[in-house]
């Protein structure tokens, strides 16, 4: 955890301020309003008077009597209690996060705070880089929240959110969304606030890939190019005969089409629960295309799973990755599994039996790649 600057405090302690002033307020008029009839009483001694008002002396008077007992009964022990147990509810720690991205300059902005969007993090909070993140979901950043890191909950199409975070000042701005209509429109409000910043767009298709390298001077990568080439140099290795992809995205894209090119007679079968994906491929006659759920031993039989000898799951879902790589570890102990998963600590599970799969996650390949071309040294 990063230690917060003394702005950041300062920030703070002044949201709180505000956030109370109405008690703030009644405490100042109270005492204001005291000082001025100890003046009057003790004909203009000020230093006296001040006294009285901090009960360093004593005020005979009925008046005096009464402030005295009213304002420590009644003042400290309400107001100053109420603003007491109060102060961390009525504080907003969003708006609070919100606020201490605004002070940060030659920083990081990562846009989305998905898994390639935490590894980015981590690694910014390594070196001690101040970054702020944009994700429009409270949920997904609730950890930063809690720890009171800069943080914009907000849609990053806004302009406002974009601002806020100080693309102005920015030394690097990480687009990490899947969706390539914010890409588009993030990537043009980034170059119309800030030409010279760092700009990194992670994007799936090579031609759009291009067109936003060229158009706004950006650096592109593709978190499932990077997983397709891993998988595909453990299938030059193996050399199977019989090959099971399960998943219609990104990544078997790519596999697919070098599994087409390299290996003429390799068997390959693809597995996708959702028949509108794999259209075009159901039209090929040189790909075989089960319909159906890859957990169900009836789906798995007709391929059939006994003679596979390597499957490449690459479902983002963790949990039903690891039931397909059980399900298929009943039907077939010596096929070599290769899953991608994005929590470490499942990768471990998941290596060791009964599962005996081998673990890689696009994301961590993406940052290696990263630090060794050098990009995240900003």
């Amino acid at each position: 955890m990063r230690k917060k600057p003394i702005k950041f405090i300062l920030t703070k302690i002044n949201m709180l301020i505000r956030q109370n002033l109405g008690a703030f307020l009644i405490v100042f008029v109270w005492f204001l309003a005291n000082y001025c009839y100890f003046l009057y009483e003790t004909s203009f001694n000020f230093l006296e008077s001040i006294h009285i008002l901090l009960y360093f002396k004593e005020s005979s008077t009925l008046w005096g009597n009464f402030y005295a007992n009213f304002t420590e009964f009644i003042i400290f022990g309400l107001i100053f209690g109420l603003i007491t147990i109060d102060l961390f509810r009525k504080y907003n720690p969003v708006e609070t996060c919100r606020k201490y991205a605004s002070f940060l300059d030659n920083h990081i902005i990562i846009i989305g705070y998905n898994n390639i969007g935490r590894r980015l993090a981590d690694y910014f909070r390594s070196i001690e880089k101040d970054f702020i993140i944009i994700d429009k979901d409270p949920e997904v950043v609730a950890d930063l929240i809690d720890r009171e890191e800069p943080v914009i909950v907000d849609d990053s199409l806004s302009l406002k959110a974009l601002l806020d975070a100080g693309v102005k000042n920015a030394a690097a701005v990480f687009i990490m969304s899947d969706h390539l209509d914010l890409l588009m429109v993030v990537s043009a409000n980034v170059r119309h606030y800030n030409k010279k910043c760092l700009l990194v767009c992670r994007v799936f298709e090579d031609d759009i890939a291009e067109v936003i390298a060229n158009t706004y001077n950006a650096i592109t990568i593709s978190t499932s190019k990077f997983a397709a080439d891993v998988i595909f140099n453990e299938i030059e290795k193996n050399n199977p005969q019989n090959i099971l992809l399960i998943g219609m995205n990104h990544i078997n894209i790519r596999l697919l089409d070098k599994i087409k090119k390299n290996f003429k007679d390799v068997n390959y079968c693809l597995i996708e629960e959702n028949e509108e994906l794999v259209e075009e491929l159901l039209e090929e006659k040189d790909t075989k295309v089960i319909i159906g759920d890859p957990k169900e031993y009836i789906t798995l039989q007709k391929i059939p799973i006994n003679k596979v000898t390597l499957v490449i799951n690459t479902l983002p879902d963790a949990a039903k990755s690891i039931l397909i790589t059980k399900r298929i570890r009943d039907l077939n102990q010596n096929c070599k599994i290769i899953s991608r998963f994005f929590l470490e600590n499942v990768a471990e599970v998941m290596m060791e039996p009964p599962f005996n799969a081998e673990v890689i996650s696009s994301s961590k390949f993406t940052i290696e790649f990263l630090k060794k071309k050098g990009i995240l040294n900003i």
